[in-house]
């Protein structure tokens, strides 16, 4: 793709992914441009880095370009994009172009509905500790290495494997990792046999002399044992049937775990983690996995482990206590339940989520799913649906969330914006509540304005 191409526009630039990706062309000498309908700190940092950034549409930019790359979030009567059709423009989707990066190197794809980018970090940490030196794609801040990009010397690609709109298909893989397969993205897959075909053929494009990794707790059913069996794969989990198996799991500080890693009947060593809650030793098994078919050493991979300090957004600490303030990228009903455990384990007192559901169609799609997704925490107080790429569907509101929750008997309240919802965590009366801020939208932004 890239021997003839000198300049690229990229068209939704300012996604943590898009960005990443825009750094690597520019790091090979190509010219890069970009719009977004929304300007943000990562567009400031792209435009610190020399890139040009526009704020919506730029035909002068589609014009002036070899090559436009899209994110999946742009809808296809964008502009830009059926100018440069019409101009013949190479165009191309964000998905292809991390499928070609994906072809130069060994690439290590992590997939499943969630915990990719705490699961990429990981594995991405245990990597650079053994002196790999990967080149990393991420889509959050890895505290590691304060960035979401890393380009390393090493032969090794590690990067996020997203399935909506089928995205991982265009995946090169040596190391298939799938963490879990649930029901999401229902606006684009219609169906749980879909969802769970897509998930199939992205292990079948595992390379020949690659390897799959699958959680078999979750996954063993869902993969189709017939493709397993035509590439070496690990499996792995807590139950007996896993090749590696978490055992004697202690919780040693509050939110905080440690387990022995038995792998095939032997055990490899103890593994204490950094970051809080009991779902991370999931994906610290297929941390472990991965260095395992990358023959790193059981001592680097040990440190690399526990020397992972997290991603921004993931089990954030944003106030340590009066109040005790955790923001959580959790968006789907099972991270929900998992994020809203560990932060109850961490305090005492009363714990209030508050929420912004992700998107109109997952809202309506798992509506049911998320008036049962809150039993750990006390009282849930929603924000407007971020609605991203999406319209409004009628019928479907965070005020009506609130509603029927409250029917279910869970207290709970609707707030019009942040500053609202501010105003009232910060009030003396709450100063004795714990508080998770949960989302993928721009909730963040509240996050923010309630540090210190």
């Amino acid at each position: 793709m890239f021997s003839n191409i000198k300049s690229v526009y990229f068209i939704g630039i300012g996604g943590i992914s898009m960005s990443a990706l825009a750094l690597i062309l520019k790091s090979r000498g190509i010219i890069v441009k970009g719009s977004d309908v929304k300007l943000s700190e990562i567009t400031d940092r792209l435009q610190t880095n020399g890139i040009e950034i526009v704020h919506g549409d730029c035909p002068q930019f589609v014009e002036e370009c070899d090559a436009i790359v899209f994110t999946g979030a742009i809808p296809e009567n964008n502009q830009d994009l059926i100018l440069a059709k019409k101009l013949g423009k190479l165009v191309y989707s964000r998905s292809q172009l991390l499928g070609f990066l994906s072809k130069e190197k060994k690439t290590i794809s992590v997939a499943g509905t969630h915990g990719k980018t705490t699961t990429t970090g990981m594995i991405s940490c245990t990597l650079l500790h053994a002196g790999l030196d990967p080149t990393i794609h991420i889509g959050g801040l890895l505290n590691a290495i304060n960035s979401n990009l890393h380009l390393g010397e090493g032969d090794c690609f590690v990067t996020e494997a997203c399935e909506y709109k089928d995205a991982f298909l265009s995946l090169s893989s040596f190391v298939s990792v799938v963490l879990n397969i649930e029901e999401d993205h229902l606006d684009y897959f219609k169906s749980f046999d879909n969802i769970i075909s897509s998930f199939n053929q992205f292990i079948e494009n595992t390379d020949q002399n690659g390897t799959i990794v699958y959680n078999f707790d979750n996954c063993n059913g869902k993969l189709d044992s017939k493709i397993l069996k035509r590439f070496k794969n690990i499996s792995f989990g807590f139950s007996d049937g896993a090749d590696l198996q978490a055992q004697n799991v202690f919780e040693f500080a509050r939110g905080r775990y440690s387990f022995d890693a038995f792998f095939k009947g032997k055990c490899l060593s103890n593994f204490k983690l950094a970051c809080f809650g009991r779902h991370n030793i999931i994906n610290a098994l297929a941390t472990i996995a991965v260095a395992i078919c990358l023959n790193v050493k059981i001592e680097d991979i040990v440190c690399g482990i526990e020397d992972f300090k997290g991603i921004g957004r993931r089990m954030e600490l944003i106030r340590d206590d009066s109040p005790l303030i955790i923001h959580d990228y959790a968006h789907h009903p099972q991270e929900i339940e998992e994020s809203l455990k560990t932060i109850k384990s961490l305090s005492d007192n009363k714990l209030v989520c508050i929420f912004q559901p992700h998107t109109f169609s997952r809202t309506k799609d798992l509506y049911n799913e998320f008036l049962s997704c809150f039993d750990f925490c006390d009282e849930v107080w929603f924000l407007p649906i971020y609605p991203a790429r999406e319209k409004e569907i009628k019928g479907i509101s965070s005020e009506n969330l609130a509603k029927d929750l409250n029917l279910h008997g869970k207290p709970s309240r609707f707030f019009s914006s942040f500053e609202t919802c501010k105003q009232e965590i910060l009030k003396d009366k709450n100063f004795n509540c714990s508080f998770a801020i949960l989302g993928a939208g721009d909730i963040e932004i509240l996050a923010k304005m309630l540090k210190r």
